[in-house]
């Protein structure tokens, strides 16, 4: 697996892996249209999906708790937070690579707003530091300030992924 760097100019480096200078494989290619959230870390423009590359929100059926303890579903409470975010504007995602699946992962901006940021910043989703260091500060504030999901308890989407296999492996 390659590391993502972004150098100062912003241009995409892979380190490890067997990729060498640029990032191979890919596409850097710009899709603008209409963005339509999908789950809290993957939009669609014009029906094609778009994973937004170093962040991770919880996954369909995952629950967390709110500070007083009441579940909530937070898988939709991130997706509508997302959908609240791109609310019928123009989305531009520069697809930075592939995951292991093929599907496209980037950054996508609404009005120039990164909205990985977005929503790392308003504590619907985590950054996802294996993957990149992007968007750390963005949820040391959102920590700090004990919101969306840092208000509760919720599991990290990743952790809770890993316990859902082990569960259903059993």
């Amino acid at each position: 697996m390659a590391l993502l760097l972004l150098g100062s100019t912003g241009t995409a480096y892979a380190q490890g892996g067997t990729t060498k200078g640029k990032l191979a494989n890919t596409p850097n290619e710009t899709l603008k249209g209409q963005g339509v959230a999908v789950e809290g870390d993957l939009l669609s423009i014009k029906g094609t999906p778009v994973r937004l590359m170093g962040i991770d929100a919880p996954d369909v059926g995952q629950k967390c708790r709110n500070r007083y303890g009441h579940e909530l579903d937070c898988f939709r409470i991130a997706t509508a937070v997302l959908a609240s975010l791109i609310k019928d504007q123009e989305v531009t995602c520069t697809i930075a690579e592939r995951d292991r699946s093929g599907q496209q992962m980037g950054e996508c901006r609404v009005r120039g707003v990164d909205l990985g940021s977005a929503m790392v910043s308003r504590g619907w989703a985590f950054a996802y530091r294996s993957l990149s260091p992007a968007y750390a500060s963005s949820e040391a504030f959102a920590q700090s300030r004990r919101l969306g999901l840092w208000a509760g308890k919720v599991e990290k989407p990743w952790q809770w992924r890993s316990r859902q296999q082990r569960e259903q492996a059993r």
